[in-house]
């Protein structure tokens, strides 16, 4: 009897084990996109920008993926390993792998001629070829094997350019913005990281001179003004009071200047349109760390859709050698903080000594914390202006610092009403990380997981059952 009631609550215990396997199995399958990302890159940690451009499709995508067998398996792997987390987040994103060489009727037919991915939407194609998913190392311009042992590294920028891929599928809308240049503007060769990705986004960018056009084009959706060092003249500013009044839209981001306090008059003005006040102070932030210097600050977000998700993520903005701003409320415009300083900070007004590496608190520098960037909204809560204490950031070498990149598009897409597109992007990755095996030590891996460990589980529980039987 007591051996019946043993062999019986066995039988009922091993019955749970696998029911409760099963179950778990079950439950983690239907939740599709939950797994535990251990890589030291997150490798496999898609964006919330693609996630939600998957989430949000609305009929099957086919991504047919055209490789080339001479191809380095490593970049080929890199695309194809993409795909598959892409798939796992929308099934409507069909992945189909084919060899180039052995469908060339059927590369042809979408005139692929070299390794690429082919983003199908209906009639309306999207070809991203895998060459510029790659950057430095030989994968952008050789992706033979031999060049893939040979490349020391490589930076993979898949996720964004498939990603910005599926956009264009679903959206052909673009937007025209002009970037004001002849008061010392940065030039868009400065700033062509932020040039690029803007124009990824349907963002045409043109430079545009007062002085010669007359006038801001009519097909204008934003007039943005970068890092000015001089003044505006009277005309220029007349004209943009003219186009902010008759509906337009406008991005600006101040620059250094050691005269400001007298010589920004019409940039000033611009501002107080919007109740935003300059100080002609440059935002110091003191610090104990030697991490950054003291005119590099990392600011508080204010409580704004263009930084919400930034804040969320923990990820930072960084202003450099930025100018505060106060509010000053203006009836008919919301005026809403984006950047602040700490309460530690103060505003340098010694600018001469401050081009001279010189910063040291006294009497007559301003008492912090500061604003550093403001969106303004109408009454009806459209969006109107963001006006920034700092430029430094969009430039090539600061944009690819944390949030920058995203803070920047962000604060576009904003104004110019793309609220799809204020997200946090894909990032480019480093290269895999390979091990070489010996065959010594391959065999060591394959025996110790395939025959050893499995082998000491059934010894245990063999063990397990005598002592039981026995006792």
């Amino acid at each position: 009897m007591k051996k019946w009631i043993q062999g019986t609550n066995a039988v009922v215990f091993s019955v749970a084990v696998i029911g409760i396997f099963i179950i778990l199995t079950l439950f983690l399958n239907s939740i599709g996109t939950f797994q535990v990302d251990l890589t030291k890159n997150k490798q496999y940690t898609l964006s919330d920008q693609t996630i939600t451009t998957l989430q949000g499709l609305d009929q099957n995508v086919e991504a047919l993926v055209f490789l080339n067998s001479q191809d380095a398996e490593v970049y080929t792997r890199e695309v194809t390993d993409l795909l598959a987390e892409y798939h796992k987040v929308n099934s409507k994103l069909e992945v189909k792998t084919y060899d180039l060489l052995t469908n060339p009727t059927l590369a042809k037919q979408y005139g692929v001629t070299e390794s690429a991915v082919v983003l199908k939407k209906g009639d309306t194609t999207k070809i991203v070829p895998v060459y510029d998913m790659f950057a430095d190392g030989a994968g952008a311009s050789d992706m033979s094997a031999e060049s893939a042992e040979a490349s020391a590294s490589y930076q993979f920028s898949g996720e964004e350019k498939l990603t910005s891929g599926l956009l264009s599928l679903s959206s052909s809308t673009t937007h025209k913005a002009y970037l004001l240049n002849g008061h010392n503007e940065f030039a868009t060769t400065d700033m062509s990281t932020l040039m690029n990705h803007l124009k990824e986004e349907h963002i045409t960018i043109s430079d545009l001179s007062l002085l010669q056009e007359g006038s801001i084009p009519k097909d204008a959706n934003l007039l943005m003004i970068i890092g000015p060092q001089n003044d505006l003249s009277d005309g220029e500013t007349k004209l943009i009071k003219q186009y902010l009044n008759n509906g337009g839209k406008l991005f600006l981001s101040l620059g250094f200047n050691e005269k400001m306090s007298s010589s920004w008059k019409n940039l000033d003005s611009l501002m107080s349109m919007y109740g935003v006040k300059d100080t002609h102070a440059v935002a110091v932030e003191p610090k104990d760390t030697s991490l950054y210097d003291p005119l590099t600050i990392i600011p508080d977000y204010g409580q704004h859709e263009i930084t919400a998700k930034l804040a969320a993520n923990k990820l930072y903005t960084m202003m450099s050698l930025s100018i505060g701003l106060q509010l000053e409320a203006v009836k008919g415009w919301t005026t809403t903080p984006l950047l602040t300083s700490s309460s530690n900070s103060y505003g340098e007004t010694n600018l001469s000594g401050l081009l001279e590496s010189k910063t040291e608190r006294d009497t007559k520098d301003l008492a912090g914390p500061f604003d550093l960037g403001f969106a303004v909204a109408d009454a009806k809560g459209e969006p109107k202006a963001v006006i920034l204490g700092g430029s430094t950031f969009m430039m090539d070498q600061e944009i690819v610092q944390q949030a920058n990149l995203d803070f920047a598009l962000n604060s576009i897409n904003d104004l110019l009403g793309n609220s799809n597109k204020i997200t946090i992007r894909p990032q480019e990755q480093e290269q895999y990380q390979t091990a070489n095996l010996s065959l010594s030590q391959a065999k060591i891996i394959f025996i110790g997981t395939v025959i050893v460990f499995p082998l000491l589980f059934v010894i245990v529980g063999i063990v397990l059952w005598w002592r039981r039987r026995r006792g």
